[in-house]
């Protein structure tokens, strides 16, 4: 992602991403709410400046609008069913969520969540930054299959 998109709600975005896959990793047995606060706790105190490849001189601290994230990671867990409903309708019958990538999974039900619950927020301007945040998270052909997913879903919810 480009340092000039760089943002608190990209950052929150990216965030609730973290908080999502480390929930659906469930190893270590700790319920969202504690993720959440984990992670929360983490941009609070670390310098995470050369995470986002900005200058060590730079006054900006990359931070996520905590309540933005929070409402994300609320509002993806509470849904899970529905969204993971929504994600399976664009998935061919060789696959299911459970084989798909934990990030990929993790990325989708963020965003789907953004599109479904925050209409606030326009729907391009969502796809948009879940494709940037894929494309540097994910491989090339998870990178389309996000975008893909994400747009037929907007399109169709209108």
């Amino acid at each position: 992602m480009l340092k000039a998109q760089l943002n608190t709600k990209s950052i929150s975005r990216i965030a609730a991403i973290q908080t999502m896959y480390q929930y659906e990793d469930g190893e270590n047995d700790i319920d969202i709410e504690t993720l959440l606060l984990k992670l929360i706790d983490f941009y609070k105190n670390e310098d995470i400046k050369s995470d986002y490849e900005l200058d060590s001189k730079s006054k900006l601290k990359p931070r996520p609008s905590y309540n933005h994230l929070k409402e994300l990671v609320k509002f993806s867990h509470e849904n899970l069913e529905e969204i993971d409903a929504i994600i399976e309708t664009h998935l061919t019958k060789e696959w299911t969520l459970q084989k798909m990538p934990k990030l990929l999974t993790a990325t989708l039900r963020v965003a789907i969540c953004e599109i479904k619950y925050f209409p606030e927020t326009p729907r391009k301007v969502i796809i948009n930054e879940y494709t940037d945040i894929a494309s540097d998270m994910l491989d090339e052909g998870e990178i389309g299959f996000v975008n893909s997913v994400l747009d037929h879903y907007s399109t169709k919810k209108i």
